[in-house]
């Protein structure tokens, strides 16, 4: 039997992600018709949004929104309404909503439903980007929204029934999002009803298929003579000039010049600016003239360590009990889910591993081990250690999220032969009092 999609390999498959990104990511609109149910079995149907609305009611109630079929305005709020006084929080309701046309959203389900988490969490891994998901049940003949257009991209998995997605021909690159200022500075953004013109591709979207539609693409979608279930799954990428702006925030906090104000007399007008080459090329000069350059890869790890999945659950409780009787004989292991990393700062290593935490440069020659070995005897640790420094390190990491205890052997076999220099006169700060 075929396994559900539950990571970014399974959902962009037969593509990789790799090729997703090459090929697709930003660029052009994709269509995978896979038409396989058992591709999302178990992941998202009606009776998965029954469950919610009966058992989730308290906290989904700012997160179910009611979309009508036509122009009527939304009742998300008088349906809340309903459903804070509802003995059964409001699931009649919202059944019967659905019912006569609207369309049922839960926004941030990956917050709430492990299977959709799943899938958010290794897109967030594998495209270095932020990922959310909202949750779209849709009955027979109905469409949520007119046609419009994101500012982010869309990747769309249909989970059950069916939909039909028409697609507009492109009118603004990659937009961003527009606010007041904006509509000022480029008139084109003016206007609340824009004309997206006829579609020039129109899909049926069957469970197990994907659509990935880039910002900026107009599209609209409604269910064909079946409900419809399918997850949007909007990515949210680091931009190019959010970065920017990052690395001259750093450059603030190491030049005075960028943190003096602007003159108020430059603001109202009253002397005349510089353009805005010339002023991005006088903080590029400002960031040249740094004593310390800026490290722009330690800003990008940093970044990147924002993406990285959030730990199991599986141990998480079995630690608490077990941790304080740690001793040599203990076996820890990497939380489920996730893998090892370390950044070297000039002060410190930052480990991640689920859980973060601060470890001393002296500790470089142990690093290695921690990245390269999935789970060990306390004991086993390496041999530059003491035995009482072996477990101080081990129990602070378990304590910090990155380690967690699996049960207690005497050796482990099969595990890594670690080298290390082992000599007389070890260092104070191999002691316990050195952590």
């Amino acid at each position: 039997m075929k396994m559900s999609i539950n990571s970014a390999d399974a959902l962009m498959a037969p593509l990789s992600v790799r090729d997703f990104v090459d090929r697709h990511l930003e660029k052009e609109v994709l269509h995978l018709e896979r038409d396989d149910a058992d591709l999302v079995e178990g992941i998202f149907d009606l009776d998965s949004m029954s469950h919610c609305l009966r058992f989730m009611s308290p906290q989904l109630r700012d997160l179910i929104r009611v979309i009508p079929r036509g122009d009527a305005s939304e009742k998300t709020a008088a349906s809340n309404a309903v459903a804070k006084g509802a003995d059964d929080h409001g699931l009649s309701h919202f059944v019967a909503e659905f019912g006569e046309g609207s369309t049922l959203t839960f926004n941030m389900a990956e917050t709430y439903w492990p299977p959709v988490s799943d899938i958010v969490t290794d897109l967030r891994r594998a495209l270095a980007s932020d990922v959310r998901c909202n949750v779209y049940c849709t009955p027979p003949e109905s469409q949520g929204f007119d046609t419009h257009v994101d500012a982010h991209d869309v990747l769309v998995l249909q989970t059950s029934g069916s939909k039909t997605w028409r697609i507009h021909d492109v009118q603004t690159e990659l937009p961003v999002e527009s606010s007041t200022l904006m509509a000022e500075m480029f008139p084109r953004l003016a206007g609340s009803m824009p004309d997206h013109g006829e579609p020039t591709r129109e899909v049926v979207l069957r469970p197990g298929d994907l659509l990935y539609l880039p910002r900026g693409v107009p599209h609209s979608a409604a269910s064909t003579t079946e409900h419809s279930v399918h997850l949007t799954i909007g990515l949210y990428p680091l931009r190019t000039h959010e970065f920017i702006g990052k690395i001259i925030d750093l450059a603030a906090f190491a030049d005075v010049r960028l943190r003096r104000r602007v003159d108020a007399e430059l603001i109202r007008g009253e002397i005349p600016a510089a353009s805005a080459g010339d002023l991005l090329r006088e903080v590029a000069g400002f960031c040249d003239e740094l004593e310390e350059p800026l490290d722009v890869s330690r800003l990008l790890a940093a970044t990147n360590e924002e993406y990285q999945p959030q730990p199991g659950t599986p141990g998480m409780f079995q630690t608490a009990i077990a941790i304080e009787g740690m001793d040599l004989d203990s076996v820890v292991e990497w939380p489920e889910g996730v893998t090892w990393t370390t950044r070297r700062t000039p002060h410190d290593f930052r480990a991640v591993c689920g859980g973060r935490m601060a470890l001393p440069l002296k500790l470089e020659p142990v690093i290695d081990f921690l990245e390269n070995t999935r789970c060990f005897r306390v004991g086993d640790a390496p041999g530059i250690l003491k035995d009482s420094a072996k477990l101080t390190l081990c129990r602070n990491l378990v304590k910090n999220g990155l380690l967690r205890i699996t049960g207690r052997q005497e050796s482990l076999s099969g595990a890594p032969e670690v080298t290390g220099v082992t000599a007389p006169g070890l260092p104070d700060w191999l002691a316990p009092s050195g952590f």
